[in-house]
């Protein structure tokens, strides 16, 4: 019996490697890892082991219900902080992610932060704050970084000797440019960039957003601000996905993007027809999976002339009932589909196909597999373009149609309307959701 509470007493936690315990630690958020420090001798310096430093405010006073910011808290947060970064052991730090967007941190502070991570070696950097990142600071010239994250509400001035041979991501929130030269220069600086993100980010100060890398392979502009009398130009021969959500902005110029593979487009309405449209839309000519918002699609068929994507193979449609046929060029999908002669999978909301062709679409005839139809109903004009697919579908080896939520007469009716339908291609299964 002694000997069992003997064993009970024993910490075989701590006695296990420093390894093991820093692959605990890692589970938890980087002021909980420092917590256990209080635990025992063998625990006080095990949080200065890990590699990653992550440093959240508004989500740990959102977790403790603290909805004012004391000087007392917010000193505290800072030197936890500082204990990390600047008076802890650590030899290499592979992430610092610190994200605050009060201004009670002082600039001389958070740049310290920061050269202490370059001079660990950071190679991930995530920094979410008000405060301004000086463009002396080695962040622009740090060997190690392969990821680089930057926001909030802040104008990035890059310096003219910006460097960074490792870093393959870059993701900008918010951010601001100063001058036309701070993009140039800061892609430049980036010989091997693969990632490119903007979000929300303000392009009030700069004429001409040129967006030009060789090894760029994915590219995502979402949403933004000050742009409308701002060119985005794009040169990037190996850009395999582009994502552009956003209104339309003075002008485009797009080169050299055969190599891309997917493309998803969201431009917002916009009343007139601007001629570079119509160059942002030849210029991706060549993609073979593209993604249309409704406005995007409505702006594609009012470019003169309507460009001809001869390697689509895929394309999907998810509009909703924001699209009008009833719209004055009286124009949907049936006229797009003319200029999609190698399409083989088309999903589309049934609004958007507002009247039937009276000439067959070529790949509707030769090349069309799969076609999904959604929020499709049981009214007379649905059940026509169904049967319209099934009859001139050449090659349709599917047909998937997912009904809306009001049909008043239901699937089997549908189902049964439909088999009965003469069809091109007889082993196409139709299937009714």
């Amino acid at each position: 019996m002694a000997e069992q509470v003997k064993m009970e007493k024993v910490d075989r936690i701590s006695d296990l490697h420093d390894s093991i315990l820093t692959h605990v630690l890692s589970f938890l958020s980087t002021k909980e890892a420092i917590k256990t420090s209080v635990l025992s001798t063998r625990w006080r310096y095990l949080f200065d082991l890990l590699p990653n430093i992550d440093f959240d405010l508004e989500e740990d006073l959102c977790r403790k219900n603290i909805k004012s910011y004391s000087t007392d808290v917010i000193e505290n947060y800072m030197c936890s902080v500082d204990r990390m970064l600047l008076f802890c052991n650590t030899t290499n730090v592979s992430k610092f992610g610190f994200k605050c967007w009060i201004k009670m941190i002082g600039s001389n502070r958070f740049n310290r932060w920061i050269s202490a991570a370059v001079d660990r070696g950071v190679k991930h950097l995530d920094l979410s704050t008000s405060v301004l990142p000086s463009s002396t600071l080695p962040i622009f010239t740090c060997k190690t970084l392969v990821s680089l994250k930057l926001g909030k509400y802040f104008v990035l001035n890059v310096p003219k000797d910006v460097h960074l041979p490792n870093l393959k991501i870059l993701h900008l929130h918010s951010v601001g440019f100063l001058n036309d030269d701070s993009v140039k220069r800061l892609l430049s600086g980036c010989p091997h960039l693969e990632d490119m993100v903007t979000r929300k980010c303000d392009l009030g100060n700069i004429r001409n957003f040129h967006i030009s890398h060789h090894l760029l392979k994915t590219l995502t502009i979402r949403y933004t601000y000050n742009s409308y009398q701002c060119w985005l130009w794009i040169n990037a021969p190996n850009l395999t996905s582009l994502e552009y959500y956003d209104r339309l902005v003075a002008g485009y110029s797009m080169e050299n993007l055969q190599s891309l593979t997917k493309a998803v487009i969201d431009i917002s309405a916009c009343k007139t027809l601007r001629a570079d449209a119509t160059k942002f839309f030849k210029g991706i000519c060549d993609v073979p999976s593209l993604v249309l918002s409704d406005t995007s699609l409505q702006l594609l068929l009012r470019c003169e002339p309507l460009p001809v994507f001869e390697n689509l193979i895929k394309l999907d449609l998810p509009c909703h009932l924001r699209f009008r046929c009833s719209n004055a060029l009286q124009k949907g999908l049936e006229t797009l589909l003319s200029s999609l002669p190698a399409l083989e999978k088309l999903e589309f909301y049934q609004e958007v196909l507002c009247s039937l062709p009276e000439k067959v679409p070529s790949c509707l005839l030769h090349k069309l597999k799969t076609i999904k139809i959604t929020n499709f109903t049981d009214e007379k004009d649905c059940i026509g373009k169904a049967k319209y697919i099934l009859k001139n579908g050449g090659v349709l080896e599917k047909l998937i149609i997912v009904t809306a939520s009001h049909i008043s007469i239901g699937k089997k009716w549908i189902s049964k309307t439909l088999c009965v339908s003469s069809r091109e291609s007889k082993p196409c299964f139709i299937l009714i959701i």
